[in-house]
């Protein structure tokens, strides 16, 4: 087995459990914890794919700055009295434990059953490569999402304020 393979198959379990407990665990900060290891094994998947820029991204932003701001978020609320839903039983449980691991298995036996051609070729994309893309090719997405971001910080502003008064 490929060392590739290996670290892919490591990272990729990273990811799906952390992914699981983020749904699991009772504790907001567990879960905030959680969730940012699943963005780390993220980021790891991209440097497997020789995409470091968009994994540095991955680590900037996610791990950095959401992770942050979730734990703002927490700190700032009274999540105490908060519930998630009712308690499960645990056939319940036992089934979804059997369905993710079926899943998953499926997913292992596809993914280890694939024949890739080997690319040896080196990647030749850069950070400069990806900003001539974002502002030539792509600069009405770029300026749309910008929009969009900006109309959800005044709802969320607006929203904040109705709060307070």
């Amino acid at each position: 087995m490929n060392t590739h393979i290996v670290f892919f198959l490591i990272l990729a379990v990273i990811a799906i459990v952390c992914a699981v407990l983020v749904l699991a665990l009772k504790k907001i900060s567990h879960r905030v914890l959680s969730m940012a290891f699943c963005f780390f094994a993220v980021a790891g998947l991209y440097f497997l794919l020789r995409a470091e820029f968009i994994g540095i991204i991955q680590i900037m932003v996610y791990v950095g700055a959401l992770s942050i701001l979730f734990v703002f978020g927490m700190m700032m609320t009274d999540h105490k009295n908060v519930g998630f839903g009712p308690e499960r039983k645990k056939v319940h449980k036992f089934l979804a434990f059997i369905g993710v691991g079926t899943l998953l298995g499926f997913m292992l036996y596809g993914i280890m059953g694939m024949n890739l051609p080997s690319n040896n070729e080196q990647f030749i994309g850069s950070a400069e490569a990806i900003g001539v893309e974002l502002y030539g090719n792509y600069v009405i997405a770029l300026q749309a999402a910008g929009i969009l971001l900006l109309a959800a910080l005044i709802g969320a502003i607006v929203l904040a304020r109705k709060e307070a008064e």
